[in-house]
């Protein structure tokens, strides 16, 4: 029988220790997160568990680059499957895999979008890579779609605000190459919105005005996209 190797047993305690963490945040929520309680659970010494994550906000930005990253990849292999040249079809399957990705890992959606947690800071060198990983997969579907000719960028976002040219031109150099201010302007204002419906799911509050939320969100997300592929 094949001995373990200890990086895997290393690698096999992280998970269990994230694992952990999760169901803690789920149950008390993320604020309430404690290295100490996560090593009773796990029958560990803090000292022992602190070998793994020096603090509670190590644990927390693994857990955070985690989230991102499995949202990231959901949203790349639904642009991988769905890579036909209709790059609006391709759009909407994105976003309806972003909205079920955040269904089934609320405890994650919510850590990475949700309540800030009190006195923790993301270091953002490792952070922002992530987050910005998934929005370069929906944006790309949208630019494609502009530049072979499927869409157009409505009047209504042209020129846009100022401070969107700020952010864009902020991270343009290594992740948004040939996308221009309007574009940045369009899928931001895009994400945001359907965005928005997610959050409001997630914690209850649309249910009752709207009913059906699938339909509900289906149709926002024909509203975003109808100004981009209506005759100019």
């Amino acid at each position: 029988m094949p001995r373990i190797r200890n990086d895997e047993i290393y690698d096999a305690t992280v998970c269990t220790i994230k694992d952990t963490a999760r169901r803690h945040m789920a149950a008390e929520g993320a604020s309430a997160l404690s290295l100490r309680a996560i090593a009773r659970d796990l029958e560990l010494t803090a000292p022992a568990l602190y070998r793994y994550f020096p603090s509670r906000d190590a644990l927390i930005t693994a857990l955070i680059v985690d989230a991102f990253a499995a949202l990231a990849d959901a949203l790349e292999a639904a642009a991988h499957a769905h890579d036909t040249g209709d790059y609006i079809e391709q759009a909407r399957q994105i976003f309806i895999v972003y909205r079920r990705w955040a269904l089934d890992h609320p405890v994650d959606f919510a850590l990475i979008y949700g309540t800030p947690i009190p006195g923790y800071h993301a270091p953002s060198d490792v952070t922002v890579p992530q987050v910005i990983r998934g929005f370069v997969v929906m944006l790309t579907a949208l630019m494609n779609a502009i530049h072979h000719g499927q869409a157009h960028i409505p009047a209504s976002y042209t020129p846009p605000p100022t401070i969107v040219h700020w952010l864009r031109d902020s991270i343009e150099e290594n992740h948004y190459d040939g996308v221009t201010p309007e574009m940045f302007y369009f899928g931001l204002n895009m994400w945001t919105r359907l965005h928005g419906i997610i959050m409001l799911e997630l914690f209850h509050h649309l249910q009752t005005p709207v009913g059906n939320v699938d339909d509900y969100y289906l149709w926002e997300m024909e509203a975003c996209l109808h100004p981009l592929i209506a005759n100019p």
